[in-house]
């Protein structure tokens, strides 16, 4: 990642760049949920929703819909528009792993959601990204040698101690 991109994302985070989405879309709730149905960031007024059951929903409706694609000759759709009378749910994959859901009301323009969620998404994989990078450097920080003498003495210590009231219950 570059530095230019780097300091562009340094003071963001997954729910400041989904709140700065869901003012610029008047939406009701965003949320940047994971392949497997897991919430990954929320914002908006998204309380009277169960975010957790539409993150897992969502992500079952997602794995329906590349199966649909495979059908049809793609390898997946990209984005998925569920429009009600009153509400409607834009939904579109966010890096390989992550989908970001917009529910939104019927006076929000659809291309305006569109537009904002198309320029987000660039916003969002980075986040993702560097979190992943994150994750691998505290991994690469752990001292394995070290963690191995902590353990061992850890275990010498249960057992100095276990002996020790064996020997006080004998006597």
């Amino acid at each position: 990642m570059s530095e230019s991109v780097s300091a562009g994302i340094a003071g963001e985070s997954i729910n400041g760049t989904l709140s700065k989405l869901v003012e610029k879309t008047e939406a009701l709730t965003a949320l940047l949920i994971s392949r497997h149905g897991i919430c990954l960031g929320q914002a908006g007024g998204g309380a009277k929703l169960n975010a957790t059951a539409l993150a897992a929903l969502v992500a079952g409706m997602f794995s329906a819909t590349k199966e649909v694609a495979n059908i049809v000759g793609e390898e997946q759709f990209s984005i998925l528009l569920q429009q009600g009378s009153k509400r409607h749910i834009h939904i579109s994959l966010i890096g390989e792993s992550s989908m970001m859901v917009i529910v939104f009301e019927e006076y929000s323009r659809i291309g305006r959601v569109r537009l904002a969620a198309k320029k987000c998404s660039n916003t969002l994989v980075q986040l993702i990204n560097q979190d992943k990078e994150d994750q691998k450097e505290a991994i690469q920080d752990i001292s394995i040698p070290d963690f191995k003498e902590y353990a061992l003495n850890l275990i010498d210590r249960i057992f100095v101690v276990g002996e020790e009231e064996e020997e006080d219950a004998s006597s």
